[in-house]
């Protein structure tokens, strides 16, 4: 409400007006991504793997970055001039636009890819009560870290049922060197050389049974891709720069590293780890995971590439 007939408090009112808009719509954008991706993991893997790689726990925590911690950040940009330089929508414009609609559909896919990948091509695949050294290792197993370690190389968390058709009973996994069996090792320049290599045995276990580093990589790039997104919310007029004035809000910068925070003690701290099904990850599997998570920043300016006009949602 307008208390004076003075030009600048309606020239303020209309300024305040568009950024309480705009914040709206930002954190709309950020949250219904976050929407379409957990809603297609959660689906596809009660559907393909017979149960969600996330936990019930583990959506509570999502839950509250896309809502209370989300709104938070997103909504309390505070207004700039170049707000005044666009014309006015229309009474019975639609909220979503193009623009919006496409970073939404684009972001939610590449997130799903990274997601399907983690979950179906990474992990040695055993049976219950397996030792890990009888298992068939994964697709990404011999993939080097950074640091010289191999972070794809470790236990998968997914239902026995789903891996059954490979395990070790069907002959699938290499087998243990024995030097009267020629099965077990292959000649390189006359010198044998086993087919199962000494460390298949040197694999990180938790003391939970239902927790593994697998799915731990799979929840903590979830939430990382989540956060890293939150950043590109901030533009929804297909900006190139996403950082622009991000230091005049000190409570966004607060909130991102509060969860960033939070997400490290959900997976390292003894007792929180367990409560919510994790288990801790190497210093190269953290690199990994930070990757993938920030990838999600570059890849915005290619799809600034994309014509929003081939999405639905109003003219921007």
């Amino acid at each position: 409400i307008i208390m004076d007939d003075n030009f600048v408090s309606i020239v303020k009112a209309v300024l305040w007006g568009r950024c309480v808009y705009d914040n709206i719509c930002r954190f709309l954008q950020f949250q219904l991504t976050v929407n379409i991706t957990a809603i297609v993991v959660a689906c596809l893997g009660s559907a393909v793997l017979t149960q969600s790689p996330l936990t019930a726990i583990q959506m509570l925590w999502v839950n509250l970055i896309m809502d209370s911690f989300a709104s938070l950040a997103l909504a309390t940009e505070d207004p700039n001039n170049s707000l005044l330089e666009r014309k006015p929508y229309s009474r019975d414009r639609a909220v979503l636009s193009k623009t919006m609609v496409k970073n939404m559909i684009l972001h939610a896919g590449w997130q799903l890819v990274i997601l399907v990948v983690l979950i179906i091509g990474v992990g040695d695949v055993c049976q219950p009560g397996q030792e890990i050294c009888d298992c068939k290792r994964g697709p990404l197993s011999t993939v080097k870290g950074y640091l010289g370690s191999q972070p794809f190389y470790i236990p998968s968390g997914r239902p026995a049922g789903f891996d059954l058709a490979s395990t070790a009973d069907s002959g699938a996994c290499p087998p243990a060197f024995d030097d009267t069996n020629s099965s077990t090792w292959t000649k390189v320049k006359g010198v044998k050389t086993p087919k199962r290599p000494e460390d298949y045995c040197k694999h990180a276990r938790g003391g939970a049974s239902d927790t593994t580093q697998h799915y731990t990589m799979v929840f903590n790039v979830f939430v990382l891709m989540q956060l890293f997104n939150e950043i590109n919310s901030r533009k929804i007029h297909n900006e190139a720069n996403v950082f622009a004035g991000i230091t005049k809000n000190s409570l966004f910068i607060l909130i991102v590293l509060g969860t960033l925070i939070g997400q490290i003690a959900l997976i390292e701290a003894p007792g929180i780890n367990t409560a919510f099904g994790c288990q801790g990850l190497t210093p190269d599997q953290w690199i990994i995971c930070l990757l993938l998570g920030a990838s999600c920043i570059p890849l915005n300016l290619l799809f600034r590439l994309v014509p929003s006009s081939l999405f639905p949602g109003a003219e921007d």
